[in-house]
């Protein structure tokens, strides 16, 4: 049996991350349902803990000093697998300093691995560009399947075989069985990363909601923006560690009004309609599926489209699949 180990998660900072496991586990599953293999999870978390109390100023002199790269605990180097999947937006500067330690590990071991669904930079500068791809020039790189066409341009030629595909959360439909919630017709509004504000449609309820757990005991919020922090978090009518409340409110909403990218997605693939307020380039999976105009305006999604290009996706996984086999 094929040990298939998929790192991912964060729930806590970005319950959308969530978004993306359930689709990745899913289309895994899916795509590799004829293959005796075993899809297996890990966390991301610990090295993000790692590098903020060994690596920042101030939080690694508050915590007693460095510890050594031998003292370091990453339950991901203790796996054996025949090959790793990595999901999100990994081509940045920040991600692969966290990781350092684990892609090195990667490279050392050459291990395969599969980027599914993801994998878009930050910036897309050449600084950024040439830091990222000293990694990944090395690594076992069998596979990526990119999420929009500018990470596809710019990472898919590191890859053996690269794909120009859609972001994992589309496959949420397949994934997650939702439920009718019995609440007067509402629309959401999602805002964490920009400025406080309050989108209505007619007279509808506003259910407000935040995709960052960690915003509600922020020591850090606490000292940047004491008040503003409180207020903003105040305002919240629901958070929740569990993404399938999310989910089940997307599901329902009349129009989901967010910067996060995975509100948008949630709300899209199950019928409803969204308009998306950031610049983020990873907003760039929207055009990849010709929802440009997402930007301007509540749009909602060709389900005909999205459901061949998922079968096309499918199709890729089990290509790169079979490299190893």
């Amino acid at each position: 049996m094929k040990q298939i180990f998929y790192f991912g998660h964060c729930w806590a900072d970005n319950v959308g991350n969530a978004f993306i496991d359930y689709g990745i586990n899913y289309s895994l599953k899916e795509a590799l349902k004829e293959y005796d293999v075993q899809v297996n999870n890990v966390s991301n978390v610990q090295p993000y803990n790692n590098y903020k109390f060994n690596q920042k100023f101030p939080y690694n002199l508050l915590s007693g000093g460095r510890k050594k790269k031998e003292d370091i605990f990453d339950l991901r180097m203790h796996t054996k697998p025949d090959l790793v999947v990595l999901g999100g937006s990994l081509f940045d500067v920040f991600w692969c300093k966290v990781h350092d330690l684990f892609l090195n590990w990667l490279i050392e071991k050459q291990y395969p691995v599969l980027v599914l669904g993801g994998g878009g930079g930050n910036d897309y500068s050449l600084e950024e560009l040439a830091f990222v791809s000293a990694y990944w020039k090395k690594i076992n790189f069998i596979g990526y399947i990119a999420r929009d066409e500018k990470a596809f341009a710019n990472f898919g030629k590191y890859a053996k075989i690269a794909y120009s595909g859609i972001d994992n959360a589309f496959f949420l439909n397949n994934a997650f069985n939702t439920v009718k919630l019995d609440i007067e017709p509402y629309v959401i509004n999602t805002f964490d990363l920009t400025y406080p504000r309050v989108v209505k449609d007619g007279s509808k309820k506003i259910i407000k909601i935040s995709h960052r757990l960690l915003d509600i005991d922020s020591f850090r919020l606490f000292l940047k923006r004491r008040f503003k922090a409180f207020k903003t978090v105040s305002t919240y009518d629901y958070v929740s560690d569990y993404p399938d409340d999310y989910l089940n409110l997307y599901a329902n909403s009349y129009v989901t009004h967010s910067d996060r990218v995975h509100a948008c997605v949630a709300t899209l693939i199950f019928g409803g309609k969204t308009q998306y307020y950031d610049k983020s380039d990873r907003s760039y999976l929207f055009d990849r599926v010709n929802l440009s105009e997402i930007r301007n305006k509540p749009v909602s999604l060709d389900m005909d489209f999205i459901e061949k290009e998922k079968q096309s996706q499918l199709e890729a996984i089990r290509k790169i699949f079979n490299q190893i086999c």
